[in-house]
């Protein structure tokens, strides 16, 4: 069995290991919070769940809602992906979209998980909604900027290439570690019970403003915008609690709906 030591130490070595440019939380990241999330299930509940997710594992349904974004008749699933408010701006009155954002989608999705009168089928998009935009939420540019659109509108330099601030956070910080998204989940699936009953008494909007409070840290960047090895140095290990954050607190509501 990996000792506590062995985790912390291969921890740091992910925090300085080269990165590579990366196609665009991004396909593992949302595959790692799955994981975790799996992991951390009550037996009763994982098995109601595999019973909704023909034996696939939750990893699997985690980037279904960014797959149909390509599709038409998902256009008005677009807006729920994040929320914007702005530095100067706190929750309370915030004007929100009227198309709907990441915490009115949260708060939707775990009705339907509720709901037994729904069709597997609704049940089916529900979890892999759920799962994904719990991910989406604990990534800081998610919960983003009005004026640059979550720093998608901020160009920079990642490792001599050309990509917006967002990808870096959504996939560059995790892709190209040589790393399988399981082999990244249980490195950081190490957490004491205090830690997971802190991280899970947590509500939606304190997970929206979590994310909000360490924004700054994606911006602290040279004033060139190249982005390298300090950045990542810096970075990763604030996206890897990021991460564990919301596998910890996928799995305490999942265990919480479908409690047996």
């Amino acid at each position: 069995m990996i000792n506590k030591m062995f985790m912390v130490v291969m921890i740091t070595i992910l925090a300085n290991l080269p990165m590579k440019s990366a196609s665009a939380l991004g396909p593992n990241g949302h595959r790692i919070v799955a994981k975790i999330a799996e992991d951390n299930l009550d037996p009763d509940v994982k098995k109601v769940l595999m019973e909704i997710t023909n034996g696939d594992p939750l990893a699997k349904l985690a980037n279904w809602p960014d797959t149909i974004r390509s599709d038409k008749h998902w256009d008005h699933a677009k807006p729920w992906h994040y929320i914007s408010v702005d530095d100067d701006e706190s929750f309370t009155g915030l004007s929100r979209s009227e198309s709907g954002d990441v915490l009115k989608a949260l708060s939707d999705f775990e009705k339907q998980l509720r709901d037994n009168t729904i069709s597997k089928e609704e049940k089916w998009q529900a979890l892999a909604f759920y799962i994904h935009f719990v991910g989406d939420i604990h990534q800081p540019l998610h919960v983003g900027r009005r004026d640059d659109r979550g720093g998608n509108d901020i160009k920079v330099t990642w490792f001599g290439k050309s990509k917006n601030l967002h990808a870096v956070w959504d996939s560059a910080i995790i892709e190209n570690q040589k790393l399988s998204y399981t082999e990244y989940a249980n490195f950081l699936n190490n957490y004491s019970a205090d830690t997971i009953k802190l991280w899970q008494s947590a509500k939606y909007l304190d997970w929206a403003k979590d994310s909000k409070a360490i924004r700054a840290n994606v911006y602290n960047f040279p004033e060139d915008k190249e982005l390298s090895y300090q950045y990542v140095f810096k970075n990763t290990p604030l996206l890897n609690q990021q991460m564990s954050k919301a596998g910890v607190r996928l799995a305490g509501m999942l265990n919480k709906i479908f409690k047996v």
